[in-house]
């Protein structure tokens, strides 16, 4: 006989560890309006999730006799888990070893030793990346088969008056202004393998992310074609390539959504200031497509090694 299911968030912990085990019940006991159910084994786990509401998925590796990989992919499967948060309990965390947990369905990692805070922080996040993802996964529903198959490529983002005014101000204000243009390396392999829906999804994903990177004053434009563009007001070229050096290295170990279907992704970045690219003589248009240019060219440099950032040199008597 199936249980009814709960309305408030379950956590299911697979363990068969007593210190594992009270470490959770301890923090589960701290949060209002949670509950916590324990397995011993891939089977009692898998029982859990067929007769009852499971919200977050909590794995221990050292499980004996316990694949991970197989583990996930079988929760993947299942009815109404396609997007339930998996974190895995590890002391790996060997680039292979991640990619190919997300590659079958995992969604985050906890370190051990364990932490409190790490952990209720963990599940916030994980919380958040399960509403990205169902929300992808509607929007790649809800897009029209009928539609051309490149009609949301075609479009180009236009960079528009805001970026113009920034570029006006910075010279009659005579203050700095850097460009970052950014470009996910895997863009054109997961258009050709993925489709252009799930490309897209991703984009919005990642827009996501970098929205949260940058900061309130800066200008954020999704270019499409997996391209950005980041626009920093006040910014010298040499802050702009440590801006560049945070995102990238932020970036590089997150993990990405698209539907139910998780990424990592490497990004190359152009970086270009107005002080090295720009004629205070020229109007704020001419301005910014030179500016625009030169992190284009940067950019270009930076794509023929991936997951690189180039920048313009300094100008012959400028200060490095």
């Amino acid at each position: 006989m199936a249980i009814k299911p709960k309305k408030l968030p379950t956590l299911l912990l697979l363990t068969d560890n007593p210190l594992m085990r009270a470490f959770f019940e301890g923090v589960i006991a701290k949060i209002e309006a949670h509950a916590l159910i324990i397995a011993s084994s891939k089977l009692e786990a898998l029982e859990y999730l067929d007769r009852t509401y499971i919200s977050i998925i909590v794995v221990d590796e050292k499980i004996p006799n316990l694949a991970l990989i197989p583990l996930c992919t079988d929760i993947r499967t299942l009815k109404d888990y396609a997007h339930t948060p998996i974190l895995i309990i590890t002391a790996h965390l060997k680039k292979s070893f991640i990619r190919n947990l997300i590659k079958a369905g995992a969604t985050d990692f906890l370190r051990e030793p364990l932490e409190e805070d790490e952990f209720l922080l963990r599940m916030e996040m994980a919380g958040g990346v399960m509403e990205t993802q169902a929300k992808m996964a509607t929007l790649s529903s809800c897009m029209s088969k009928d539609a051309p198959s490149n009609a949301s490529l075609e479009h180009r983002a236009v960079l528009g008056d805001r970026a113009t005014k920034l570029v006006g101000q910075a010279l009659s204000e005579k203050t700095q202004l850097a460009l970052l243009l950014l470009e996910i390396d895997q863009y054109p392999q997961i258009v050709e393998t993925r489709g252009e829906n799930v490309a897209h999804a991703l984009t919005l994903d990642f827009e996501d992310h970098l929205q949260k990177l940058i900061r309130s004053q800066d200008l954020l434009y999704n270019q499409n074609h997996g391209k950005f563009a980041v626009f920093l007001p006040k910014t010298s070229c040499k802050a702009a390539v440590f801006i560049a050096e945070n995102i990238s290295e932020y970036l590089d170990s997150e993990i990405f959504s698209a539907g139910n279907i998780r990424f990592t992704l490497t990004v190359s970045i152009g970086v270009a200031s107005l002080d090295q690219a720009g004629d205070a003589t020229k109007s704020a248009a001419i301005n910014l497509e030179r500016l625009s240019s030169c992190a284009s060219q940067c950019l270009k440099k930076a794509n023929e090694k991936k997951d690189t950032i180039v920048s313009e040199p300094p100008k012959t008597g400028d200060n490095p």
